[in-house]
């Protein structure tokens, strides 16, 4: 009797350990409701309920403007947040009002994906939530003088700048900080190292005392004041502050006090600019295209190995970017809102100082946008190579005197790059920002000429 009992009680444990391990299984994954914290920032996750038969490598939330947004589609925005089972979540931003946006939870394992269910977030107006309205949730710091000393700013805190500060110690700026600038006058002259790396889950925020969808109603006035263009001026790089970083960082509403700039890089005792700007969005500021200010005024930048601009976002300012002729921008960065594709700059181009190429060999590659050559451009010397790459458009202001020159070793022209007017909207489109007022004509500028003839494939609307 005792060995037919003993026989059964093995056939059960192996009948149960057989059960476990077919068939396999992903994980099981609810989706949490989003908590908003202001009109911009929701705290987004899940429970991992059950971990199926495979370690959960990775779970988060994936979140897109279409239905059931998915790991694997390019369209949508997955954010990790950790493995295992269990409860996670994370503040995630931008939601702009005026979009439904779709969220799910996702777990990962051996086995396959698994999502929660597809939840939306309409966004709406005002304050509310843990950071809106009155600003609760964030701890007001306010700051009135130079940085001196070594110093952090926390996360959870907001920092509100009254007027110029120089910083001249090493400045941490933690992920999720947001800084105010009371008005056009404030902003930062920067001389020594900042950090303000952040993941893309919980950016840096850089805009207006008015602004009241981040860390809410800090003037205090309800919604008497919104945020405008120039409400406070600019961060200013010096040529000596030694490796600074800016990655995943919004500036918004800046370029006041006359300056048409959020980002001046300026030459200060040094002229290293060993600064990186990656990931950052810059959006909603004041200027025109008067002397070529920019957003990103980077007049100062020679080397994009040392200067990096890289993955950027502009959108809603006068001109995007402002660059010298010697400085090959990066093609990585983008000229409109990815959220609303149709916001783009006034004057969408890539505006150039076009002094000459100091001896290098420069590659103009992006394509998205036209490179605006504020005047002609000199190609010759030794070692001097301008090289444009496929579907490149380049314009020219009008002025029959301007022309890009040298001989023919300093060119490497893709043939399907353009050469043409600024007035001309139909390649490129309306990058002088007059809508029709202006149309091009034969003559509106000189030509390329190769150092023995000129230049005439896909060169429009010039003298020769």
């Amino acid at each position: 009797m005792k060995k037919i009992v003993n026989t059964l009680l093995i056939a059960t444990v192996l009948f149960s350990a057989c059960k476990k391990k077919d068939p396999d299984l992903a994980p099981t994954v609810s989706t949490s409701a989003p908590v908003k914290i202001n009109d911009t920032t929701y705290t987004c996750g899940g429970d991992v309920t059950d971990g199926g038969s495979a370690p959960v490598t990775e779970r988060g939330v994936v979140v897109s403007l279409s239905p059931n947004p998915a790991v694997d589609d390019p369209a949508d925005v997955k954010v990790t947040v950790g493995s295992g089972t269990g409860s996670f979540s994370s503040p995630l931003q931008p939601f702009y009002q005026g979009y439904t946006y779709h969220v799910r939870a996702y777990a990962t394992n051996s086995v396959g994906v698994s999502y929660g269910a597809d939840v939306t977030v309409v966004p709406g107006t005002g304050g509310g939530g843990g950071g809106g309205g009155t600003g609760s949730g964030c701890t007001v710091v306010n700051v009135s003088g130079n940085i001196t000393t070594p110093t952090t700013w926390n996360t959870g805190n907001v920092y509100v700048i009254s007027s110029w500060i120089n910083i001249q110690a090493p400045l941490v700026i933690q992920p999720g900080v947001i800084v105010k600038f009371k008005n056009s006058s404030s902003g930062m002259e920067v001389y020594a190292k900042v950090t303000a790396d952040a993941p893309a889950s919980n950016p840096i925020v850089f805009t207006s005392y008015k602004d009241d969808s981040y860390c809410g109603d800090n003037n205090g006035d309800g919604a008497a004041t919104t945020a405008n263009k120039g409400d406070w001026g600019r961060i200013v790089m010096r040529g000596d502050q030694h490796g600074s970083v800016f990655r995943y960082c919004k500036f918004l509403y800046g370029g006041g006090d006359g300056g048409g700039n959020v980002i001046t890089v300026n030459t200060g005792t040094g002229n290293i600019h060993d600064f990186t700007f990656d990931h950052c969005t810059f959006a909603h500021t004041y200027g025109d295209n008067h002397d070529y200010k920019a957003a990103f005024a980077g007049s100062d930048m020679k080397d994009p190995s040392v200067s990096v601009v890289t993955n950027n976002v502009f959108y809603d300012n006068a001109v995007p970017i402002y660059i010298v002729s010697s400085y090959a921008l990066d093609p990585s960065n983008i000229y409109h809102n990815p959220a609303n594709p149709s916001e783009i700059n006034k004057y969408n181009g890539i505006y150039v100082w076009s002094y000459g190429l100091a001896g290098k060999t420069v590659l103009y590659a992006e394509t998205e946008v036209p490179y605006v050559l504020s005047q002609g451009l000199g190609a010759g010397g030794s070692g001097q190579l301008f090289s444009v790459g496929a579907n490149v458009t380049i314009k020219i202001p009008v002025g029959s005197g301007y022309e890009i020159s040298g001989g023919t070793s300093n060119f490497s022209i893709d043939p399907s790059a353009v050469f043409t007017s600024l007035r001309d909207d139909a390649h490129g489109g309306d990058t002088n920002g007059d809508g029709s007022a202006s149309s091009p004509a034969t003559g509106d500028w000189k030509g390329i000429y190769t150092g023995s003839a000129w230049y005439h494939t896909n060169v429009f609307y010039n003298l020769n």
